[in-house]
This record gives structure tokens, C-alpha cells and sequence, in this order.
């Protein structure tokens, strides 16, 4: 589909889909995202199906409406989030993570990802939601894919 073609009034928020398969099974009709009226679900793409995704981003961005990340709690989906602008992360209860995580979500190619992660926690609000979520990822060592995600589905907003 032809990017410049959408009409981005149309969509009420951008929900960013990182894993393909996840993308096949992603229903907008969760709980979460019942305040969303028409909500535009786009994979994110890889090296086979990227290079729109990247355009749609930065012409949602001038939007200033809700950018929703539902990718692997791990350091570089976190990253990715960040580094495309998404206002929000689709994941479960930090309860929930924190009882299912595991290091074996934690892969060590990346490492180099949590240095720009640690310096987002660093500069966040005592009280701000994501920072327990931050802490399980950085100092616990603990992640988890996507495709394992259970429980309730919560929005954590980003910045």
C-alpha cells in the first residue's frame, strides 16, 4: 500500500506491530484499545517487508496523536519504540512480566542496546510507570517475545 495514499485523519492511533506472526494474529479488540475508534495496525517490517514503515512513522509523528508499540519486551523492541517515536508500549501488567520474563528473552547481541535504554530511565520521573518495566529489562535481565505475552494488556505510556 501506497503510504502517501492513506488518509491519516482516518485512523484514530497507529498501532506498530513488530513480529510478522504477531501481526497475523493481532486483534484491535482488546480492552486496552477500546478508546480507539479505527485504529491503523501496521507491521513494522524487516529486511524482506520494510522501508514503508519509515515514512508512515515520520507522517504520524507530525500527527501528534498515539503511536502504539506491540513488539518483544526485550531491549531492542523497548529501543525500537523509542527510536521510531511511538508514544506508547502495548505489554502486560508489570505484575504479570514480572512473573513471566526470563533472562533467556535477554539476548546478548543486545547488549549494545542498553546504554540509549539506560539513559531513558535515567531521565524519567520517580513515579513514571515505565520505570518498573525499564528495571526488569536493565537491572533484572529479564525479557520476553512477544508471541508469549498473557495476562492483561496494559498501555505504558513511553515518555
Amino acid at each position: 500500500m501506497d503510504v502517501m495514499g492513506l488518509k491519516l485523519s482516518a485512523f484514530s492511533a497507529l498501532i506498530q506491530v513488530e513480529n510478522l506472526d504477531s501481526f497475523y494474529e493481532f486483534s484491535p479488540d482488546i480492552p486496552v484499545l477500546s478508546g480507539y475508534t479505527n485504529p491503523l495496525v501496521v507491521y513494522r517490517g524487516d529486511s524482506h517487508y520494510g522501508g514503508g514503515f519509515a515514512l508512515l512513522a515520520d507522517a504520524w509523528h507530525k500527527t501528534r496523536r498515539t503511536h502504539i508499540y506491540a513488539g518483544d519486551f526485550d531491549v531492542k523492541g523497548v529501543t525500537l519504540a523509542l527510536d521510531g517515536n511511538a508514544t506508547h508500549l502495548l505489554l502486560p501488567t508489570i505484575e504479570w512480566l514480572s512473573q513471566n520474563a526470563t533472562p533467556l528473552h535477554v539476548p546478548a547481541e543486545q547488549f549494545p542496546y542498553q546504554r540509549r535504554l539506560r539513559k531513558h530511565l535515567a531521565a524519567l520521573p520517580s513515579a513514571h510507570p515505565l520505570r518498573d518495566y525499564l528495571m526488569l529489562l536493565l537491572e533484572k535481565q529479564r525479557g520476553l517475545k512477544q508471541q508469549w505475552f498473557g495476562g492483561e494488556i496494559v498501555s505504558t505510556v513511553l515518555a
